[in-house]
C-alpha cells in the first residue's frame, strides 16, 4: 500500500480537485443552480493535503527526521482531512 501511495497518490488528489472544481463550475455556470463553494475548497484542500503526503513518502520533505516522525505527521494530516471533511458535512 506504502509503495502504491508513492506512486499515485498525487495523482489521486489532483483528480480529486479537478473533480470538485469542474463539479462546481458545472453547478454554476452551465445548470444555473445555486451550488456551495465549500466542496471546491474541499477538493484543493485535499489535493494539497494528498500532494504534502506523496512528497513525505518520496523523501521529498522532512528528509532528516525519523519515520516516526514522518508517520506522525502524516497521521497529523489525515486527521485534519477528516475534521475538514466533518465540518464541510455539518455545513451542508
Amino acid at each position: 500500500m506504502k509503495e502504491w501511495c508513492k506512486k499515485h497518490l498525487g495523482w489521486v488528489g489532483f483528480g480529486v480537485g479537478v473533480a470538485f472544481t469542474l463539479i462546481g463550475l458545472l453547478g454554476s455556470f452551465i445548470l444555473k443552480i445555486d451550488y456551495n463553494y465549500n466542496l471546491v475548497l474541499f477538493g484543493f484542500s485535499f489535493m494539497a493535503l494528498a500532494s504534502s503526503i506523496h512528497g513525505i513518502l518520496n523523501e521529498e520533505y522532512f528528509t532528516k527526521y525519523s519515520e516516526k516522525v514522518k508517520n506522525n505527521i502524516i497521521v497529523f494530516i489525515v486527521a485534519i482531512i477528516i475534521v475538514e471533511s466533518c465540518l464541510l458535512l455539518a455545513s451542508l
